[in-house]
């Protein structure tokens, strides 16, 4: 499929959406961020990407109460009956647990669950837990990628588990958070560099507007460091993310997306279609599926 057919009309796969309804689901986090506690739903989505053309989109696990993910999931899935865009679900799953393998094997036989997100936890590492680690072929087993939710100092966590557990798909969100509003810069590239060594971990081109100056950021601010994961991973291991509702702490959605095409300003329209449209699906294993099928 061409992603791109001028200048004006770009499809795109949006490899990180979040959704939540407060009366549903509780999300302990949203106390923290009190811009974003109230409910986002398809319609505000919709709104919010009028007149771009996004064709696919992957949910992404919102931290709800850890108990609520079963819950979280089944909302997503009936969501997906409404707007068949939602092509795959990143969910939370307890890893860390004991004897979860019949669990996971329930959960995936809903056929939107593409993979498992967990965000590393302080001061006690998740990513170093070893039942954790040994769980984690589990999701080889079944064939989940997991989505690598750092901030920029726990990436060393990260690199650890990738090492531990190297066969895995992994998707580093938000390219590990670099704390761009103080320019930190030498450590996170370090360690990105470590991941990008292997050839299973991709990298999120999202979440890089919240790292910043939120009221004063600049293309120029955030370039340093696409820059260095465009070299690192290639185009062809990169995939495009909207971040949405958290994208508009500090940014809309348009802009965002204008904002990430002229990052990647240099690159061939080929590539373009790779990060943008295509690398998600290949990532997240999207095939053609119907709603009767989930």
């Amino acid at each position: 499929m061409i992603a791109r057919s001028n200048d004006n009309d770009l499809l795109i796969t949006d490899a990180h959406l979040h959704l939540w309804d407060l009366s549903l689901i509780n999300y302990p986090w949203l106390d923290e961020v009190p811009l974003l506690k109230k409910s986002y739903d398809l319609a505000a989505y919709r709104e919010a990407t009028k007149g771009i053309s996004v064709s696919n989109m992957i949910f992404l696990q919102c931290e709800c109460a850890p108990e609520a993910y079963q819950q979280e999931v089944d909302y997503i899935t009936h969501l997906a009956f409404h707007d068949p865009r939602i092509r795959g679900i990143v969910s939370y799953f307890p890893l860390e647990q004991p004897e979860v393998e019949s669990t996971l094997a329930t959960l995936t036989q809903n056929k939107l669950i593409k993979g498992i997100r967990r965000l590393e936890e302080e001061p006690i590492s998740l990513y170093d837990n070893t039942q954790f680690i040994n769980n984690m072929n589990l999701l080889h087993r079944y064939g989940l990628s997991f989505d690598l939710g750092i901030k920029a100092h726990q990436l060393p966590a990260a690199v650890r588990l990738v090492e531990a557990c190297p066969t895995n798909r992994y998707m580093v969100d938000h390219l590990g958070k670099p704390a761009i509003k103080t320019g930190e810069f030498r450590e996170w590239k370090h360690n990105i560099t470590a991941l990008a060594k292997n050839p299973r971990v991709y990298c999120k081109l999202s979440g890089l507007v919240t790292e910043a100056d939120w009221k004063h950021w600049t293309i120029a601010d955030l370039q340093p460091y696409v820059d260095v994961v465009l070299e690192l991973f290639g185009a062809h291991r990169i995939a495009f993310g909207g971040d949405w509702p958290v994208v508009t702490l500090s940014s809309s959605y348009p802009r965002w997306l204008t904002t990430a095409l002229s990052l990647c300003r240099s690159l061939p329209d080929a590539d373009l279609q790779r990060i943008f449209y295509q690398n998600a699906l290949d990532f997240y294993q999207i095939d053609d599926i119907s709603y009767e099928q989930i």
